[in-house]
C-alpha cells in the first residue's frame, strides 16, 4: 500500500532512503534545510579572490570496493560508476613510498600479500599486523563495545599503528585513535583488508571520485527522484508534529511515515518539538562530540607519484591525506585533507 513519507534531510542517507521509499512506490517528500542536496559530501560553489567563482568539494571522500551497496545505489539512479570513480588497489604509501599496498588479488590474499611485503616494515612489524589480524577474524572482528583503536591495537608495533592505522582510522571514522571506537575500526580493517562477506576482487580497492561530488551521486538522484514524481523542497527546515489522530504533520502537511537522516543536533531539535518521548536516546545524542575535517586546496605544485598519499603524522601533525586532483580528471591541484 502507498504511504506518504517525509525525508527530513537530503544528504547521501536521506537521498538513499528517498530513493527505496519512491522504489516500494510510496509517495515521498524530501526536507533538506541548505539549498543543495549532498549534505557532508556535496559540491559547493565559493567565490574566488580575483573574481569569479569556482565548484569545491566539501571535502575530498574516498570509497572502497566493498561499498556494494553504495555502489547500487548510484547505478540505480543511473551514474556510471566505472566512468565515475577511479578504481585503485588499497595504497597507503607516504611520500617516500613506505607503508601498506595491495596487490589485485582477492581478498583476504591481497590483504596478506600486501603485509609481508610492506615498504619499510620489519619482520616485525609484518608479523605483529598478521598476529593481530588473525586473532581480530577469530573473534569475528568483534571486540569489547567500549574498546578504542588504540587498545585495540596496542599490541601493533609503533611503525603499524603510524602508518596503518592513524591513517586509515582519521579517514574512516574522523576521531583519533585514543578516543575511536574499536568495534566500528573492525568492521572498517574487515571491509577494507580482509573482504568480509565480500571474498572476491576489489573489496578492498580504493575508489576515488573522478567527478565533483554534486555529479557522483546527488545530481543523479535528484533527477531519478523527480522523474518518480517525488517533492524536493530544498532551503526548508522541517518542523515535524504529531498528528492528533494518526501518522505526522510536516511543514502544514500530513504523513504516514516520517525518516530523520539528519546530522544528530538537527535530529535531536525535531524529536524534541515533536514530542516523542525519548529522553534517553536526546541524552546520548546531547552527549555526542565532533571532530572537525579540514580540506585545503592549492594549485600548482608537482606531481605526486600516486593519487592520494598518506603525509607524516604524529604530535602536533594529525593523519593526513594529500589527492592529486590533476590525476583524477579534475584541473592540476593538490588536496591535502585532515
Amino acid at each position: 500500500m502507498s504511504r506518504r513519507v517525509a525525508v527530513i534531510g537530503g544528504g547521501w542517507a536521506g537521498l538513499a532512503a528517498a530513493v527505496e521509499a519512491a522504489s516500494r512506490g510510496h509517495v515521498v517528500s524530501v526536507f533538506e534545510a541548505s539549498r543543495a542536496l549532498g549534505g557532508r559530501a556535496r559540491t559547493v560553489e565559493v567565490s574566488l579572490p580575483e573574481g569569479g567563482s569556482a565548484l569545491l568539494d566539501n571535502g575530498q571522500h574516498i570509497l572502497i570496493g566493498a561499498y556494494l551497496e553504495t555502489l547500487r545505489l548510484m547505478e540505480k539512479v543511473g551514474v556510471d560508476t566505472e566512468a565515475a570513480l577511479l578504481r585503485l588497489p588499497l595504497v597507503l604509501h607516504d611520500l617516500r613510498g613506505q607503508g601498506l599496498a595491495l596487490p589485485a588479488w582477492p581478498a583476504p590474499w591481497d590483504a596478506a600479500a600486501g603485509i609481508l611485503r610492506a615498504r619499510g616494515w620489519s619482520w616485525r612489524d609484518r608479523l605483529s599486523l598478521l598476529r593481530a589480524a588473525a586473532g581480530w577474524q577469530l573473534s569475528g572482528f568483534r571486540c569489547h563495545p567500549a574498546a578504542t583503536v588504540a587498545e585495540l591495537t596496542r599490541a601493533l608495533t609503533p611503525k603499524v599503528r603510524e602508518q596503518l592505522v592513524e591513517p586509515l582510522c582519521i579517514a574512516a571514522l574522523n576521531t583519533p585513535s585514543d578516543r575511536a571506537s574499536g568495534e566500528v575500526f573492525l568492521r572498517v580493517l574487515g571491509d577494507a583488508l580482509f573482504g568480509c562477506g565480500h571474498r572476491d576482487w576489489g573489496s578492498s580497492n580504493l575508489l576515488l571520485p573522478r567527478q565533483d561530488l554534486g555529479r557522483l551521486f546527488p545530481d543523479a538522484a535528484q533527477r531519478w527522484l523527480l522523474a518518480q514524481g517525488a517533492q524536493l523542497r530544498l532551503g526548508e527546515r522541517a518542523h515535524v508534529e504529531r498528528h492528533p489522530r494518526a501518522g505526522w504533520t510536516v511543514a502544514g502537511e500530513r504523513f504516514d511515515e516520517v525518516i530523520l537522516a539528519t546530522q544528530p543536533v538537527e535530529a535531536a531539535r525535531i524529536v524534541r518539538e515533536s514530542g516523542v518521548p525519548v529522553a534517553d536516546w536526546l541524552v546520548r545524542t546531547d552527549a555526542l562530540a565532533y571532530e572537525a575535517i579540514a580540506t585545503v586546496y592549492a594549485t600548482g605544485g608537482p606531481r605526486l607519484p600516486l593519487p592520494m598519499v598518506a603525509l607524516p603524522c604524529g604530535p602536533g601533525a594529525p593523519a593526513q591525506f594529500v589527492f592529486d586532483r590533476g590525476q583524477l580528471g579534475g584541473p592540476r591541484a593538490c588536496s591535502p585533507s585532515w
